[in-house]
Order: structure tokens, then C-alpha cells, then sequence
């Protein structure tokens, strides 16, 4: 029996450290991005269609007006560079446009992911970070005739204050490109 007694509690030794859960973390990688898109309507347009841009802004923001500006102003220039390449034609203010593309840009202390939700129904879901500050990308795509919805999405990730300029161009060009090819993609 004290041979048992002792070889017991080795084999329960044994048992319990094979059952020992370790939880493996992966940390939040300060240039992740979430994207997330629908299609409302199956709508498409030919080749040739126009567009107009329509920038979105909050009411109040906690980004400085010339900053903002500056930041919309990248925005615009790869939502335009992204729908010409597709063939589309941005339309000159005198003329017909087939379509509009509305956007906007937040931080989540402007815009919660709830308002998102509630307000645009689609949100990546970037998960807050207490040692980044998140920002949002919606754009939207719609019909100029009728008015109605098309297509949705959004862009999460944590704002990059030391970038440089160039890099803030090709963050931008990267974020634009991923978001719209959901939508380009989507009307197959």
C-alpha cells in the first residue's frame, strides 16, 4: 500500500499538469485594420457612369478643421483614383451623375461603434484599445435617381500620429483599396 500511496500522487500530479490551459496572447498590432461591407441593392453601374463625391462631416469633432481637411482631402483623392481605374468617370459639377459616393472619417470619442452601428449598420468591430486611439472610415454608394442605398461599408483602425506624410498616403490608399474592393467585388 505505500507503494500506491506514493505513485498516487505522482500519476494526479501528472494528470493535472497535462491539463493545464495556457492561454496564448496576441497582441493588438497597432497597424490593424477591420473592414466590413454590404450590398443593400443589386445594383450596378455600366462603365461610363458618373460619380460625385459627398463628404460627410460630424458636427462636432475633436480633429482640428485643418487637419480634418487635410485628411478628407487624401480620402477624396483615392476614392476618386479607385472608381476611375474602375471606369467610371468623376462627374464635372454641371453635369448628370449616375451615382453618388458619400464618406466620412471619426474618432471612436466622435463616433462610437454603437452610433455606427445604429445610425450606418455595419461596423467592423475594431476592439477598443486603451493605448490607441481608434479611428472610422464609412463610405456609401447611391443610386443618384432613386436615391436608394446600394452599398455600405466601414474601416477601422488605430490612428497613426508618427507617420509621415507619405505614409499616411499609402495607409489611406491601402484603407480605400480594401473597402472598395468589397464593393467592386460584390456586384459579381
Amino acid at each position: 500500500m505505500t507503494q500506491l500511496t506514493l505513485i498516487l500522487p505522482l500519476i494526479l500530479a501528472s494528470v493535472l499538469a497535462g491539463c493545464v490551459q495556457v492561454i496564448e496572447e496576441y497582441p493588438m498590432r497597432k497597424t490593424q485594420l477591420a473592414v466590413s461591407s454590404t450590398r443593400d441593392l443589386p445594383i450596378t453601374f455600366p462603365s461610363g457612369s458618373k460619380f460625385a463625391l459627398s463628404p460627410k462631416y460630424l458636427k462636432e469633432a475633436s480633429i482640428k478643421p485643418e487637419q480634418l481637411q487635410n485628411i478628407y482631402k487624401l480620402y477624396s483623392n483615392e476614392i476618386i483614383a479607385d472608381f476611375t481605374s474602375e471606369g467610371f468617370l468623376l462627374a464635372r459639377t454641371d453635369q448628370r451623375v449616375d451615382f453618388y459616393v458619400g464618406f466620412g472619417v471619426a474618432l471612436s470619442e466622435d463616433l462610437s461603434d454603437e452610433t455606427i452601428n445604429e445610425k450606418f449598420g455595419v461596423s467592423p468591430g475594431l476592439p477598443e484599445n486603451s493605448e490607441n486611439e481608434k479611428g472610422s472610415f464609412l463610405i456609401y454608394v447611391d443610386d443618384a435617381t432613386t436615391g436608394q442605398r446600394i452599398w455600405r461599408g466601414t474601416a477601422q483602425g488605430f490612428v497613426q500620429n508618427d507617420f509621415t506624410a507619405e505614409q499616411r498616403k499609402e495607409r489611406v490608399a491601402r484603407v480605400v483599396d480594401m473597402l472598395l474592393a468589397q464593393y467592386h467585388n460584390s456586384k459579381e
